[in-house]
């Protein structure tokens, strides 16, 4: 395993592009799969006290699931965390802010900061920074995460595990790299597009048989 990414690399998100995307949810039991609803992302380029940053906001439709807003903003350069908050059913849930200090996380009525030491990443921010690593056919990383919602730090595993030819639109089928990644105990597949630098499917096991999956159609 390479070592984390503050000491093996520097990581940036200045190669991403502003942009919008949807894929349908789809609930798969012993193989048979059924639509539960969709989810959009919008990538955009802001600006957070004078520093150039990327704001993440992806948005989840579900009657099965339920219904949530995910905004995420990590500074450009660095993709060091700023800030995120989390809506659920239109009202705000979970605000996390990120300084010298730590963070600062806000819960309906809550507030507390928790000190973090070293680099480190917010989970929810890793479907971005999967978008910019330098993938490749045995790849591997360790990150130090933080997750808002738990309020707790996650240790992050990142693996290569092949490349497969995917659906990336209509018609359009591409290389992407197939990759591992481990939140703590939590496994999730992420299929990645290195060219356009998309995420275009990823894939978790919420139960014995049972996957949800994410994909464009």
């Amino acid at each position: 395993m390479e070592k984390s990414i503050a000491q093996s690399m520097k990581i940036s998100a200045e190669a991403l592009v502003e942009t919008e995307d949807e894929k349908d949810i789809y609930l798969i039991e012993n193989g048979k799969e059924t639509k539960v609803g969709s989810t959009t992302e919008k990538i955009r380029f802001v600006r957070i006290n004078g520093r150039e940053a990327i704001e993440r906001v992806q948005t989840l439709n579900s009657d099965i699931i339920g219904n949530r807003k995910g905004i995420t903003v990590i500074e450009k350069a660095t993709c060091k965390p700023i800030s995120f908050t989390d809506y659920l059913n239109g009202s705000p849930h979970v605000k996390a802010e990120y300084g010298d200090e730590g963070v600062h996380i806000k819960i309906k009525d809550s507030e507390k900061t928790i000190k973090l030491n070293g680099y480190y990443v917010d989970t929810f921010s890793v479907e971005l920074i999967l978008r910019v690593l330098p993938l490749r056919s045995g790849f591997s990383l360790q990150m130090n995460g933080f997750n808002a919602t738990l309020e707790s730090e996650v240790d992050i595993h990142i693996q290569v595990v092949e490349a497969e030819h995917i659906k990336r639109g209509f018609d359009e089928f591409v290389d992407a790299w197939k990759v591992k990644t481990y939140f703590g105990e939590i496994l999730q597949y992420y299929w990645i597009d290195p060219v356009n630098k998309e995420l275009l499917k990823q894939s978790s096991q919420i139960g014995d048989g049972l996957i949800l999956e994410f994909r464009r159609e």
